[in-house]
């Protein structure tokens, strides 16, 4: 079944590590931008909870750095960065996946496994730059299994919750989140396995 997905994305600022391309290869570039992330996420989604109900001002970072978020929308509404790619999904069975499977998912409101392949021809920049991260996040964990064990590593494996639109049965289009999906196994180069928390249908809000 065909789908667009969708990721939130940060607006990573560059100078925090001094980017500079006679300095840094792909590799180290990818390190920095997953440093810079690792060190403020936790700061930034909090402070974005906060700028959410309301309240509005400086944070400053463990780096140092100042983050200023501003007045809140008229909307109320969240605003966040997207970025999407093309794919095709799969059921637990590795079948094509359905409508009806998608409706039986969100019925159910229980976990289940999907597999996720990505059209690295319709993906913007963004979203292969969050899945790299996700990915060494995923395997950062898992170098620690034979040691700290299956249920920890299991436990603190790294999530993110995924948007998807489809097209039902009457070609309307529709939008689902795929809720603190977390990596089961990489297949080939560019697709996953993925355990999915809970689908909710939704509304396009981004």
């Amino acid at each position: 079944m065909k789908v667009t997905l969708y990721i939130p994305y940060y607006d990573y600022n560059d100078g925090a590590f001094d980017v500079n391309n006679d300095y840094y290869n792909e590799d180290e570039y990818i390190k920095a931008v997953s440093s810079e992330y690792n060190k403020n996420k936790d700061i930034v989604y909090n402070s974005m909870v906060d700028y959410n109900n309301g309240s509005r001002g400086l944070v400053q970072g463990v780096d140092g750095q100042t983050y200023k978020f501003g007045a809140k929308v008229a909307q109320n509404e969240d605003k966040v960065a997207y970025s999407s790619c093309g794919a095709v999904i799969y059921n637990e069975d590795g079948e094509d996946d359905t409508v009806d499977g998608i409706i039986k998912r969100f019925v159910a409101q229980k976990p289940f496994i999907e597999m996720l392949e990505f059209d690295d021809d319709s993906s913007e920049e963004e979203f292969m730059t969050e899945v790299t991260l996700w990915v060494k996040e995923h395997n950062s964990i898992n170098k620690y299994k034979d040691y700290k064990g299956e249920e920890w590593a299991w436990v603190n494996e790294p999530k993110r919750n995924i948007k998807m639109h489809f097209k039902n049965k009457s070609d309307e289009d529709m939008y689902a989140i795929l809720e603190n999906c977390k990596i089961m196994d990489i297949v080939g180069g560019n697709s996953m396995i993925v355990f999915v928390e809970r689908l909710r249908l939704i509304d396009r809000d981004w």
